[in-house]
């Protein structure tokens, strides 16, 4: 009887670690939103990974993670062309919230002149930033928010800046405007991935 007890309690153990593994893993984003999402785009953050088109789970403290760290992530487009000068943003449309997105795009990243070779193997650092990366940093109760990366093409001899009155604010921004002023080419590439704060993900578990 004890022997059995013994084997119940080892059976239950391992499905209640495999079930947890299972629910911390990043889920893929679905519908309309997974329509936003290239596949040769990837985005990778120290100590979670790529995060191109999923959202970001609480568990692992990956929310956590993504929030505190001052890390730029990894961009990586696989069909950069050597020779050619790329532009990277990332922004969040949903910002405060996605119902009410008063101050959309929220500029958190914005690197131009980016080398295509040195795009393709993830080093956009290479480039000339525009705008420092700011981290994720969604309030409480307001949802999730995408997190939106895009890559242009510059023409040669261009040279991308931003107005005196976009320096001012990282909110009410148009990643759109900005590529037609200097006529970018694309997006040629764009994904996004979700997270809401940390407080509201963990509440909701």
């Amino acid at each position: 009887m004890m022997k059995w007890l013994v084997h119940a309690c080892c059976l239950a153990l391992i499905i209640f670690f495999c079930a947890s593994h299972e629910s911390c893993v990043p889920k893929p984003i679905i519908d309309e939103d997974a329509q936003f999402c290239s596949v040769d785009l990837q985005v990778n953050f120290p100590g979670i990974g790529n995060v191109a088109c999923q959202h970001i789970p609480a568990c692992n403290h990956y929310i956590q993670k993504l929030v505190n760290s001052w890390d730029m992530p990894e961009i990586t487009y696989t069909n950069a062309k050597t020779g050619m000068s790329y532009v990277v943003i990332i922004a969040d449309p949903d910002a405060p919230s996605r119902e009410n997105p008063i101050r959309k795009y929220w500029r958190h990243l914005l690197v131009v002149d980016v080398p295509g070779e040195d795009l393709k193997r993830g080093d956009i650092l290479a480039g000339t930033i525009l705008s420092e990366y700011s981290a994720p940093s969604p309030p409480k109760r307001t949802g999730y928010h995408r997190y939106q990366t895009f890559v242009y093409m510059q023409h040669p001899g261009t040279t991308p800046k931003l107005l005196p009155e976009e320096k001012q604010s990282l909110g009410n921004w148009d990643p759109y405007a900005f590529a037609a002023r200097y006529k970018l080419v694309g997006p040629l590439s764009k994904t996004q991935f979700m997270a809401q704060n940390p407080e509201d993900e963990a509440h909701d578990l």
